[in-house]
Formats: C-alpha cells, sequence, structure tokens
C-alpha cells in the first residue's frame, strides 16, 4: 500500500500472500509521558506498565524503527508502558493468530473487512469521541469510508493511504525505443503498441525486456481493499452490496481479460514465470527498478519508494493515468484506498494501544514514513501540507484528485478474497489459451455464486 524491495514483505507482497511471520520484531522500552489527551478511559494512563504489541505486514517500517523509538511523539503515546515492534506479519499468518486468540493489540495485517465482518476488532466510536487528534473530518473522505461497517468505527487510517489509480514509466527506456514520453498513451491499444516496441528477446528468445505486465503491482488486485482494477479500467461494479448479487459474466470483463492477457502472450507466459524468479526482477516494483520493465501500473507510493529504493531510476520516472478501452478514450480514473490500524477484540491491551492510533497521525510519525519510505497518510493536517513535488512522478496522482471524472467505488463483499484468487486462477488459464475471456467471465461468475451458497450467505 506500498510492498518492498527484495527483503521482505511489503505492498509489494502482501496482495501475493507471502507468509512471513515476526521479521524484525523489537521490543522497546521508552521514557515516561503522559499519554495524549485524546485517550479514552485508561487509555495510557495505566499504573503499571504493559507490553503493547503493534503489529503490521509491510517490513519497510522496520527499516525506520530507530527513528519511531526517538520520537517523542511515540514516548508520549506509551506513557510508561513498553512497545512490541513487530514488521512482516504476512495476512496469512495474522489471520491465524487472531482465529487462535492471540492477536496483536493494535494492528495493520489486512484482512480489515474480514475482521470487520467476523467481529475481531473492536469498534472504535468511544475513544474517538473523546479524541483530540482523531475526527471524521481530518480524514480523507474515501479512507474513513473504508474504515466504517454499519454506522461504526472498526479502524483508523494509518501508514499508506491515498489513490491507487496511474501508469508509471520509464521516460529513458521510452526515448530508447524511439516513442514520444511527453505523450503516453491512454488507451489500452496504444499501451499495447508501446508493448510491443518495448519487449526484447535475445537471439535463444530468452526474455530481455517487456513494455508491461498488466497483472503486475495494481493491474492485478481486486477485488479487495485496494479496488479492482479491470472493473475501474472497463468502467462496471462487480458486484452490488444491496441486492447481493454479482457482475462478473458480462461483455466488459471478458474484453478486459482477453486484452489484458494479450500483452502477457506476447512476452509468453513461461517466459514472464522464469523472468520473475531471477533475482531483482520480482513483481510490485523489482523489475522496474531494475529497468527490465519500462511500464507498471501504481499508486502513488511508487514515485517515492523508487525514490528511496533506486535515485536513479527515480529520476526518470514519470506518472499518468491507467489506461481505458477506446471508448472511454479521455476518461480519468482514479480510486482512493489505504490501510487501517485496527484494536483487536482478544487484545490484552486495548485502552493503553489506543494511543499509537493517535500517534500515527503525528507530524514525526508521518514524516518519518513520506520521507523514508515514500507513504503518505489520510490525516489531512499532514496531508495538506505535502510537497506533490517532493518524488518524481508523484504531483500526478495529487492532480489526479481534482481532474479524476471516474472513481472505482469501494465494495464490500464478504467472498472478496474467494473471487481475487479465482480471477487469477481463471486469468492464467485464460492466457495460456486454455479459455476465452467469455468462457473465463462466465467461470468466475459461476465460482463466485457457488461459494456463496457454500457459505450460507443466500
Amino acid at each position: 500500500m506500498s510492498e518492498v524491495s527484495k527483503a521482505g514483505i511489503s505492498r509489494r507482497s502482501f496482495l501475493r500472500g507471502l507468509s512471513v511471520l515476526g521479521v524484525g520484531s523489537v521490543l522497546a522500552a521508552c521514557a515516561p509521558a503522559g499519554a495524549p489527551a485524546a485517550s479514552s478511559g485508561n487509555a495510557g494512563a495505566s499504573k503499571e506498565s504493559v507490553v503493547i504489541q503493534h503489529w503490521v505486514f509491510w517490513n519497510q517500517p522496520g527499516k525506520v524503527k530507530d527513528k519511531f523509538e526517538a520520537s517523542d511523539d511515540l514516548k508520549k503515546a506509551l506513557g510508561d508502558n513498553k512497545w512490541e515492534f513487530r514488521t512482516g506479519v504476512a495476512w496469512d499468518a495474522g489471520l491465524t493468530a487472531v482465529a487462535g486468540g492471540t492477536p496483536p493489540d493494535i494492528g495493520v495485517i489486512g484482512n480489515y473487512l474480514k475482521y470487520m465482518l467476523k467481529g475481531s476488532v473492536i469498534p472504535l466510536d468511544d475513544y474517538i469521541s473523546k479524541s483530540q487528534v482523531i475526527a471524521k473530518d481530518k480524514f480523507i473522505e474515501g479512507n474513513w469510508n473504508e474504515v466504517t461497517l454499519d454506522g461504526k468505527v472498526m479502524g483508523i487510517p494509518g501508514y499508506e493511504c491515498f489513490v491507487r489509480r496511474g501508469l508509471n514509466y520509464n521516460t529513458r527506456l521510452i526515448e530508447e525505443a524511439g516513442l514520444d514520453a511527453s505523450k503516453p498513451p491512454v488507451t489500452w491499444d496504444e499501451l499495447l503498441e508501446w508493448h510491443k516496441k518495448l519487449t526484447k528477446f535475445d537471439t535463444a528468445g530468452n526474455l530481455l525486456q517487456f513494455g508491461i505486465d498488466p497483472y503486475d503491482a495494481e493491474g492485478g488486485v481486486g477485488p479487495g481493499s485496494d479496488g479492482f482494477f479491470l472493473t475501474d479500467s472497463w468502467g462496471f461494479d462487480y458486484f452490488d452490496e444491496e441486492k447481493k448479487t454479482f457482475n462478473l459474466d458480462n461483455e466488459l470483463m471478458a474484453k478486459g481479460i482477453d486484452v489484458m492477457n494479450e500483452f502477457v502472450k506476447i512476452i509468453g507466459p513461461d517466459n514472464l514465470a522464469g523472468f520473475r524468479k531471477v533475482e531483482g526482477q520480482g513483481s510490485w516494483g523489482g523489475s522496474y527498478n531494475a529497468e527490465k520493465q519500462a511500464m507498471i501500473i501504481e499508486g502513488y507510493w511508487h514515485p517515492g519508494e523508487t525514490a528511496n529504493e533506486k535515485p536513479e531510476v527515480s529520476k526518470v520516472n514519470k506518472a499518468t493515468w491507467i489506461p481505458v478501452p477506446e471508448e472511454r478514450r479521455g476518461k480519468k480514473v482514479q480510486f482512493g484506498g489505504g490501510h487501517m490500524a485496527q484494536i483487536f477484540k482478544d487484545a490484552k491491551n486495548k485502552d493503553a494501544a489506543w494511543p499509537l492510533a493517535e500517534w500515527m497521525q503525528s507530524q514525526s510519525f508521518c514524516d518519518i514514513i513520506f520521507d523514508n519510505i515514500g507513504w503518505l497518510p489520510a490525516y489531512k493536517p499532514y496531508f495538506d501540507k505535502a510537497d506533490p513535488k517532493k518524488y518524481p512522478g508523484l504531483d500526478f496522482y495529487f492532480q489526479s484528485i481534482k481532474d479524476a471524472d471516474y472513481w472505482g467505488k469501494f465494495i464490500r463483499c464478504p467472498i472478496e478474497d474467494f473471487i481475487s484468487t479465482k480471477f487469477i486462477e481463471i486469468r492464467e488459464s485464460a492466457y495460456r489459451g486454455k479459455m476465452t475471456g467469455t468462457e473465463a467471465a462466465q467461470a468466475l461468475q459461476k465460482a463466485a455464486e457457488d461459494e456463496w451458497k457454500n457459505q450460507g450467505l443466500s
């Protein structure tokens, strides 16, 4: 929201479901200080020191934990308590801990909607009512809507929030291919022509470079907390929350699969799979940083992450609108999303954990995250003052919130994880020639409806 470089779990790996628990755990005792006035009940004011377990699924925050520890804002939030900060907690590992009754006190560990629906996290409205830091009007509207369920606030936006749709491209590689970097493609047809000119093989047929993997990074997401990329690009909703009906078997879904699959077929599915296995050529930014992939569909975090991980590539990074079908030419598509801190029902120190949700909005916390990783919060007092030109390409995302004329809908679907997994399986069957886009759309619809019935949701 986003993922990491080659060493661990971050935005780049959380959607792939890698499983690494407890990487980068640290136990830090901090100097006494009063808890924020925002706190509720006995939050942060316990006479007896406790250990607050704080987990996140990314690895990047572990690299700046020393900066966190040096922060007066963290010391104030902790009071006399101690802080156990665990990074690299995979989504599946988090589910196991929560199901087993051993969750962290506070965590940003994915599966947000699932925890809400299962009652694994507590409503935070009582804390918010007493807080001087947290309030609905202090957050980007889309992010605040995402943390609510049935009128209750079930999480607080934190760490990484903001828009998710943009086409980033390497101007050096574009110009070397004889293309005009000042006129990026706006439709899938135009993007395909760029892709063909940018894809290169050696004499033995080995893949050396390619234009774009349309399913890499944000291009492959969905459905879930980052929306559903394909449905945003083609302009339809895959699920009706009120009617509880699916809209996956339709002409737009079929076309979307056929069009996106064409890019993979040009590369060669096995060529791409082998390419990804090479160190430094992974998805979610790896191959882009290695300048082996010329374009990538990514969110706002990409410019900052690239600058912090590969400064020389950052200098030639630009961002623009994602491609749309010819019939939607000129449509400017965006989606707002992000992550949230949740306090768990079985947590031992709920009150003591709450001030950490407030700390995640502090100037020092947000500065550390933005300066060293490239992420932005949804907290408007900070966000509104952030520099949109801090990283090459970032200004596009800031401008996009003003210019976008189609916003993908945040949809709450109880079986979104199942559909996401099936979508990956079915689209691969299609680009390997085992089914058409129409057949893939039909198969996805049937799988969703069958799972809905199997879970007793009818």
